[in-house]
């Protein structure tokens, strides 16, 4: 007998070793951060079910857009001894059935291969694009900003348009359980992560940017473009496919679910 169902709390560590098991994720590790991280929700942890054993799982995130709410998915997962028996696609469009119920119609996730979920009703909106940053020299100085100022720089920003993730109380949470150290630059900031940098505002035809030599950008290709990023050789190591999304969604990928 086949169920699909949200997990209960007694379930989630085998849930967390499913995920390990096919991530090739230290599962100690994993179990010491996992309730920790702020979008923890077991009533979004969904798993499928063959005689009461759990075979295939994935994650829900509420994402909030101007128009409206919808959802990320992400971690999908079949143990690998059952793998390519259709179960993980099975899995999926029960929980977008579910989740259009919950008023999160439109879905999103990030794929390798978009051939995998063709089939289910997904479609490739755009690309993730990965390069090394065209920078400045190093002497110009940057001066750190506060949580504060870049909550409501990027509160303006978002509210620009109807495509862009809004940030509420619990996605700045996710955004600050990152490590992340915030810069003013010009009449916006940047962000830089140990050598890489997923988040910046900046006025476009900014040529060079102000960042250490080597420091990578890793952003959707439509928000590259638009924000102009100066980037140079340039890998694609993934895509955003959609699923009923409007638009072209607009958001950094700081927000990465």
């Amino acid at each position: 007998m086949t169920e699909i169902r949200t997990i209960r709390l007694e379930e989630t560590d085998t849930f967390l070793r499913i995920l390990c098991d096919v991530f090739e994720l230290d599962f100690f590790r994993a179990q010491s951060l996992f309730r920790e991280e702020p979008f923890f929700d077991i009533n979004r942890k969904w798993a499928l079910y063959e005689g009461g054993e759990m075979i295939s799982i994935l994650t829900t995130t509420p994402l909030i857009f101007g128009w409206g709410n919808a959802v990320g998915i992400a971690g999908v997962a079949t143990k690998p001894s059952r793998q390519r028996e259709g179960l993980a696609s099975k899995l999926i469009r029960q929980v977008l059935i579910e989740s259009e119920k919950r008023g999160e119609g439109a879905a999103l996730l990030f794929a390798a291969d978009t051939r995998v979920y063709d089939s289910i009703g997904f479609e490739g909106i755009d690309r993730v694009v990965r390069g090394p940053i065209v920078s400045l020299p190093l002497e110009i100085d940057l001066d750190p900003i506060s949580l504060p100022q870049v909550e409501a720089k990027y509160e303006e920003w978002s509210a620009g348009h109807q495509d862009r993730i809004r940030r509420n109380k619990q996605r700045w949470s996710y955004w600050k359980w990152q490590f992340r150290e915030s810069f003013a630059y010009k009449s916006g900031y940047l962000c830089l992560e140990n050598g890489q940098m997923r988040e910046i505002l900046v006025d476009p035809s900014e040529k060079k940017l102000p960042v250490p030599a080597g420091t990578e950008w890793f952003g959707l290709s439509s928000m590259t473009d638009l924000l102009e990023i100066p980037l140079g050789t340039i890998s694609v190591p993934m895509y955003l496919m959609g699923h009923n999304f409007p638009g072209i969604p607009q958001f950094f990928m700081t927000d990465q679910f």
